[in-house]
């Protein structure tokens, strides 16, 4: 079932003027009608069901009818270094989440979805970084940090904030068309040292926040060339709680960025399949750590 992502809060009586782009979607694309329903992930992270209860030339008011899964508590809402999760059994989807109970911690954070996934995509060609963006979204990342990489075809210039709000509208897109619970968040690019640090603060943020020495992380990086004889199975096999893929440009990484990732405890990780371009290799690499994560009870002793 596709949902709406909302960016703004229901007025205290339950309603929403739609306008602008959203009206578009909802009328065009989606062509609801008066009396027509929708379920709608609210700004706090909550789930509910929403009635086109009127529907003018360029605007539509949408009311709701009830809350379908409980929203974030409010000091989980405001902690934005917090690991939602981008793998569930049953995959990542909307019902899962509004059927189990046991995906909303004591705190009121939506968890529970499994191994959350990272991703440091090098910048490639723009339209191929929108790929990864849509495609990434759909499966269920978590966060997207852009890497200004020694190789990237990208060029850093004044209108990269227009970038990020484009992004955005693609996540939102995504995340509406796939109906994926996870708040998928993209990062201003930066260069390889500066991605690095603003990860390690926000694992340490994390790992202060959960107080929890079993919560494992797996860092690893995409190469071309075999440097480690160890599979992803074997990566995985301890059930980290976060997993962190970086994957390179369509030049690769280069040797000093590859240093300092290793400098930074990223592991080299081959996949033995066929060469492929920079924006498959991501989604490939993403896709195949959620299907393990997904399913380690059935190929992991004691899952």
């Amino acid at each position: 079932m596709r949902q709406f992502v909302l960016t703004q809060n229901l007025a205290k009586d339950g309603t929403l003027w739609i306008n602008g782009k959203d009206f578009k979607y909802l009328a065009q694309v989606l062509r609801l009608k008066t009396g027509d329903t929708i379920q709608a992930r609210l700004p706090d992270g909550g789930l509910c069901q929403l009635e086109l209860a009127i529907k003018e030339k360029n605007r539509l008011l949408l009311s709701k009818i009830k809350d379908v899964q409980p929203a974030l508590s409010q000091n989980a809402e405001e902690n934005s270094e917090t690991v939602a999760g981008s793998t569930y059994v049953g995959g990542v989807k909307a019902e899962n989440v509004e059927q189990s109970d046991q995906l909303i911690e004591e705190n009121g954070a939506v968890r529970g979805f499994g191994t959350a996934i990272w991703l440091l995509q090098c910048m490639p060609k723009a339209a191929k970084f929108d790929s990864v963006i849509r495609q990434c979204t759909e499966i269920g990342v978590e966060k997207i940090f852009p890497v200004l990489s020694d190789r990237s075809v990208y060029a850093k210039s004044d209108g990269d904030g227009n970038k990020l709000e484009r992004w955005n509208r693609l996540i939102k897109e995504a995340r509406q068309q796939s109906a994926s619970p996870v708040n998928t968040r993209i990062f201003s690019p930066q260069k390889m040292n500066e991605v690095l640090q603003n990860l390690q603060t926000s694992i340490e943020n994390i790992t202060n926040s959960t107080n929890n020495d079993d919560f494992k992380i797996c860092k690893l990086v995409l190469t071309e060339a075999p440097l480690d004889k160890k599979m992803l199975h074997e990566f995985l096999a301890e059930k980290p709680k976060l997993v962190v893929l970086a994957v390179g440009s369509e030049g690769g990484i280069s040797p000093d960025e590859l240093n300092q990732l290793y400098d930074c405890g990223f592991k080299p990780l081959h996949l033995q399949c066929n060469v492929l371009r920079a924006e498959t290799a991501a989604i490939y690499a993403v896709s195949s750590v959620q299907i393990l994560m997904t399913e380690c009870a059935k190929w992991l002793p004691n899952a």
